[in-house]
C-alpha cells in the first residue's frame, strides 16, 4: 500500500510540474496562407524562406527583428507559407505581408512565374502553451520517478538472508584439520632449521679440512741422481709413520654402526669420510697432520699399532 501511495504521489507531483510549466509558457500562434505557383518552381520556396522577404516584412510592419518564415511545397505547385508570433492578429499580419511581398518579388526574380493567392493568411492554431503535452510529460516523469523510488525502497526493506546453520561436528572436524595442518607446518619449519644448522656445520668442517690440507708442506724436489756406470741395488726404504687410513676409518664406522650409532651420526661420518678421500694417498693413508681433525670428527679413537 505504501508503494502505491508513493507512485501516485510522484505522478501528482509530475502533473503539478506540468501545470506550472504550462503557466510559465507564453502565448504563440501560427498563421498560414497558400499560394499557387505557375509553373511550379522550387526556387520560389527558397525565396520565401530567405532573409530578403523577412527583412522587407520587418521594415514594413516595423518589427524589432525579422520573423521566421516557413514555406512547404505541396502538390500541383501549391506553396504553404506559415509564420509564428505572440498574438493572433500579429501572426496573421506578418503572414499576409510575407505573401504580398512574395507575389511581388517572385515574378521579378523568375521570369514567366506567376503567384496567385489561393487561401489568404489566417490563424491556423495556437502553438504555445501546450497544456496536454506538458501534463503528459510531467505525469510520465512522475510515474518513472515513483517506480524507481519504489524499487529502491523494496530492495532496502528486503531482509538479508540468514546465514546457514553450521553443523557442530563439521566445524569441529574443520578445526581439527586446521590444527593438524598448523602442526605440520611448524614441524616442517623446525626440520628446515635443523637442516640449515647441519649444512652450516658441514661447511665449517669442510673449511677445516681445506685449512689442514693447506698446512701440509710441499715436499722439496729431490736432486737428480748422478749417473753411475753400474748402480747397485738399494735396500727398500723403511716405512715412515703415517696417520689414519680410510680403510681403518671405514672399519671403525662399521663397528660403531653395529654398536648402535644413530643414522644421523653415521651419515655425518660418511660425509666427512668422502671429503677426506681428496687428501689421502693411493693406499688410502692420510697425512699425520690430519690426526687432530680425525680425532675431533671420529673421536674417541682406539689406539693404533705403531
Amino acid at each position: 500500500m505504501r508503494r502505491i501511495a508513493l507512485v501516485v504521489g510522484c505522478v501528482l507531483a509530475g502533473l503539478a510540474a506540468g501545470g506550472i510549466w504550462t503557466l510559465l509558457q507564453s502565448d504563440r500562434y501560427r498563421a498560414e496562407a497558400r499560394v499557387l505557383l505557375k509553373p511550379a518552381n522550387p526556387a520560389v520556396q527558397t525565396l520565401a524562406e530567405s532573409s530578403l522577404i523577412a527583412t522587407n516584412v520587418a521594415q514594413t510592419l516595423r518589427l524589432a527583428s525579422p520573423p521566421h518564415i516557413s514555406a512547404e511545397s505541396g502538390r500541383g505547385g501549391v506553396l504553404t507559407i506559415s509564420v509564428e508570433a505572440g498574438g493572433r492578429e500579429r501572426a496573421r499580419q506578418i503572414d499576409a505581408e510575407a505573401v504580398v511581398i512574395l507575389t511581388q518579388r517572385a515574378p521579378q526574380r523568375f521570369a514567366g512565374t506567376s503567384v496567385t493567392v489561393l487561401d489568404p493568411a489566417h490563424v491556423a492554431e495556437q502553438t504555445s502553451p501546450t497544456p496536454r503535452r506538458n501534463l503528459l510529460i510531467g505525469g510520465l516523469a512522475g510515474l518513472v520517478v515513483g517506480l524507481i523510488l519504489t524499487a529502491a525502497l523494496g530492495r532496502r526493506s528486503t531482509p538479508a538472508p540468514a546465514p546457514p546453520a553450521v553443523d557442530p561436528e563439521v566445524e569441529q572436524r574443520l578445526e581439527t584439520r586446521i590444527d593438524r595442518v598448523a602442526r605440520r607446518e611448524r614441524a616442517l619449519a623446525q626440520r628446515a632449521g635443523q637442516l640449515s644448522v647441519r649444512e652450516h656445520d658441514l661447511n665449517r668442517r669442510a673449511v677445516e679440512l681445506e685449512e689442514a690440507a693447506a698446512a701440509i708442506p710441499e715436499p722439496e724436489p729431490e736432486p737428480d741422481p748422478e749417473p753411475a756406470p753400474e748402480p747397485e741395488p738399494a735396500d727398500p726404504p723403511a716405512p715412515s709413520a703415517t696417520g689414519w687410513t680410510l680403510q681403518a676409518l671405514e672399519a671403525l664406522m662399521d663397528d660403531r654402526a653395529r654398536a648402535g650409532a644413530s643414522p644421523r651420526q653415521q651419515q655425518e661420518w660418511s660425509t666427512y669420510l668422502f671429503l677426506l678421500r681428496e687428501h689421502a694417498d693411493a693406499d688410502g693413508a692420510l697425512p699425520a697432520s690430519f690426526d687432530p681433525l680425525v680425532k675431533d670428527i671420529f673421536g674417541p679413537l682406539p689406539q693404533r699399532d705403531e
